[in-house]
Formats: C-alpha cells, sequence, structure tokens
C-alpha cells in the first residue's frame, strides 16, 4: 500500500519564525525604553517633509545595492554568490506579501532598537558621533553571517544612524529602511529563482 504524503510545514513555519524573531526586536526596544527612561514616541512625529527626506535617502543605498549586485570585484562577487545560497536555502519562498512584511518588520523594529533606543541612550553620555558609531557596531555584530555581512550592516547603520540624527525622527530612517530591505528582498528573490533555475 502506497504511504501518502505528509503536507510540507517547515516553509510557514520558517518564515514565521523569521517575522516573529523581527517583531521581539521591536518589544525588546520598547521593553528597554521603559527600563532605560527612553521616550520613543518622541522621535516618531507624522510629518510629511522627514518621511520624503527617508524616501530620498533610499536612493544612495539602492546604488550600493545595485554595484553590489554587478561588481566583478573578487570578495564582494563571491560573498553575493553565498548571500544567494544562503537565502535559496533559508527555508520559504519569497513572496511579494511576504518581502512586505518581512521590510515593514525588520525596519520598524531595528530602527526603534538601534536608532530610537539604543543611539539615543548612549548620545546621553557621550558625543553623538560615538553614539552612531557605538550603536552600529552592535547593528553589524547582530547582522554577522559574515565578516563582510557585518561590516557592510554596521555602514549601513550609522547611514541610518546619522539620518536620524539630522531630522530627530525615526520615521525618516524607518522609511528608508522599509524601502531599501523591500529592494533588496526583491532583488534577493529574483536572484535565488535564477540560482534555482540554473540548477546551481
Amino acid at each position: 500500500m502506497e504511504e501518502k504524503e505528509t503536507p510540507d510545514t517547515p516553509e510557514p513555519r520558517a518564515f514565521l519564525m523569521v517575522i516573529l524573531g523581527t517583531i521581539g526586536l521591536g518589544v525588546a526596544a520598547y521593553a528597554f525604553s521603559l527600563i532605560l527612561s527612553v521616550n520613543l514616541s518622541q522621535f516618531l512625529q507624522p510629518t510629511i517633509k522627514d518621511i520624503a527626506v527617508g524616501v530620498i535617502a533610499t536612493l544612495p543605498l539602492v546604488a550600493f545595492l545595485w554595484w553590489f549586485s554587478n561588481t566583478t570585484l573578487e570578495h564582494f562577487a563571491s560573498f553575493r554568490k553565498s548571500q544567494i545560497k544562503f537565502f535559496s536555502e533559508i527555508g520559504f519562498e519569497f513572496t511579494p506579501s511576504r518581502i512586505a512584511l518581512m521590510a515593514v518588520c525588520a525596519g520598524v523594529s531595528e530602527e526603534l532598537l538601534f536608532r530610537g533606543l539604543l543611539q539615543t541612550w548612549i548620545a546621553g553620555f557621550a558625543p553623538v558621533a560615538a553614539a552612531i558609531v557605538l550603536s552600529n557596531v552592535v547593528f553589524g555584530l547582530l547582522h554577522m553571517r559574515t565578516i563582510l555581512y557585518a561590516v557592510i550592516a554596521g555602514l549601513v547603520g550609522v547611514y541610518l544612524g546619522i539620518l536620524f540624527a539630522v531630522t530627530d525622527n525615526l520615521l525618516a530612517p524607518i522609511a528608508a529602511h522599509i524601502l531599501y530591505d523591500a529592494v533588496a528582498l526583491e532583488y534577493t528573490r529574483r536572484a535565488v529563482v535564477h540560482y534555482q533555475s540554473e540548477g546551481l
């Protein structure tokens, strides 16, 4: 008698774990803001100007992504291939709705934690430049699948930290972070499809 195949459940479970982990960063930001007496709500002012600044600030990040996706420099090209392989084995398919949800969750949660909470808290007893650098050392370490990935993430974090310092509004780096992640994840989706179609 032929055995029935069981439904394939790891994909939604893997995606849910990623989303819950990201949301957990936002919950941690809120919890630690109470402990450290950092009022995050004061940095969430819905002004069109600052949101527009965040949208425009996405352009240099997207330009870097374009360069990264096309460069033939050995270290970057090798890293790019390893990233595509990693995401092809992540356990779930990238779809438009998943990309949107991942971008929003990461953009909001990570900006609340690293720019809103950590950068603001450090700036309470150290120069703003030191606060931007130190908070993004932590941000880079959180993303350390490889040393190069950690460095790139840290530098992107510094860029977003400067954006927050200039605007004094978290909605600017949140907008930039969400849009950049959406573009990067869509690029990743296409690269993974190509990688899998080539049977590499």
